[in-house]
């Protein structure tokens, strides 16, 4: 009796060893599973981050992203969208210094103003190219000052310095003009600014336009505004502020009233059109998806495998534990308690292992999500199976049991 009940004793511990060992297994195993789900979720929001989409307002035929006429409207909805970031804008005006007659424009106007929400707006400009002795570009060029920045050229050929007040007599182009004739006219008046910076050329050292005066945007606007004019702007570009959600970026920008370019409309000054630069992060997010897509559809076959191990083992330490549970039900002990008491128990043991591999998996790789997800299908599955399981066991009677012992 003493032989035997030593060897049932053994025999139990090697069959919990057994249970523990392979619920470590499992955590390893599903923790590699969700694992590398996360991770192909962390390369698409990485690559939203990373790989920005470049967004241009073109004209309808896509040949033209710069000297346009870019509507104040369509300039409004993508300040107003939700669906934009870094939006970069500027418009150009031909300009005199001083207040000189209309007759003898063609003498005095030399002077390309841009006015600009940011350096990058002009062409390839950066901020370390502009120079301030107090304040910063970015802060300047999002005011609406009576402000400006000065080429150096410019400033040391007309006698200008730091803390000048200079007139300017400004020209705008003409929306109405024919595409093979721009035309000119007077704003009306005159505006003053001070020079608080200095710029480098930038002719030849980039693509932007030659530049003399850079104002901010918004005084820009002001002074179209004071002078009865509607304003347009001559660039517009930007990026998606969510590069995973375009069909809903792509809706609004149909909304703003912004067209698809099409290579057989006819050239035109009137920028209406977007064009994206979307073709590499569609391709790679994709690729991504799908991955993520086939991983996830395995999703119901990994429950079904764990399922089926929890099945399994609980079966087998069931089948070795007849006489056990013969004995509770001899004590009086109903079928349905004795199966829940031998269900608790491989319960524990899984919950023991859990934790191990959770132990294992935090100095891998630690990731609380990931182990509340694996740790709470695992539990689920195999509770599942080891229930079945214990459901069947508990369905003899206590002679059949005895008899198999």
């Amino acid at each position: 009796m003493i032989h035997y009940l030593s060897y049932s004793l053994k025999r139990r511990k090697i069959a919990n060893l057994i249970t523990i060992g392979i619920s470590v297994m499992l955590v390893l195993l599903l923790n590699l599973y969700f694992g590398s789900i996360s991770s192909y979720q962390r390369q698409l929001t990485d690559l939203a981050q990373n790989v920005p989409i470049y967004c241009q307002v073109t004209n309808l035929n896509g040949s033209l992203g710069n000297g346009l006429f870019i509507s104040e409207q369509i300039l409004d909805g993508l300040q107003q969208s939700d669906q934009v970031k870094d939006l970069s804008y500027m418009t150009v005006m031909m300009a005199g210094e001083g207040d000189f007659k209309e007759a003898e424009y063609s003498k005095y106007l030399n002077l390309y103003v841009v006015g600009a929400n940011k350096a990058g707006a002009v062409g390839e400009l950066t901020n370390d190219m502009i120079h301030m002795e107090t304040g910063n570009v970015d802060e300047l060029l999002t005011s609406d000052r009576m402000e400006c920045i000065v080429n150096d050229n410019v400033l040391k050929k007309r006698g200008w310095e730091i803390g000048d007040q200079i007139t300017l007599k400004c020209y705008y182009y003409d929306p109405a003009s024919e595409f093979s004739k721009i035309e000119i006219h007077s704003m009306g008046g005159t505006v003053e600014v001070t020079i608080v910076g200095t710029m480098e050329d930038i002719v030849g050292k980039t693509n932007a336009i030659a530049t003399d005066v850079i104002i901010p945007a918004k005084t820009a606007r002001n002074y179209f505004e004071q002078c009865g004019l509607k304003f347009f702007a001559d660039t517009i570009t930007f990026h998606v502020k969510d590069p995973l959600n375009l069909n809903a970026f792509k809706t609004d920008m149909q909304e703003i009233g912004l067209m698809e370019t099409s290579a057989e409309a006819m050239d035109s000054y009137t920028g209406y059109a977007l064009t994206v630069r979307d073709a590499s992060f569609i391709a790679s997010a994709t690729d991504l998806r799908h991955t993520i897509e086939l991983m996830q559809s395995f999703f119901p076959a990994v429950c079904i495998l764990v399922l089926l191990i929890g099945y399994v083992v609980s079966y087998l330490s069931g089948n070795s534990r007849k006489d056990e549970f013969a004995l509770l039900r001899l004590q009086g002990v109903k079928k349905l308690k004795g199966s829940m008491l031998f269900l608790l128990e491989q319960i524990i043991l899984v919950l023991i292992g859990n934790l191990i591999g959770d132990a294992v998996i935090a100095v891998i790789s630690p990731s609380l999500t990931t182990m509340a997800v694996l740790n709470g299908v695992l539990l689920a599955a195999y509770t599942i199976g080891a229930a079945a399981a214990y459901g069947r066991m508990s369905r003899g009677s206590v002679v059949y049991l005895l008899s198999t012992q």
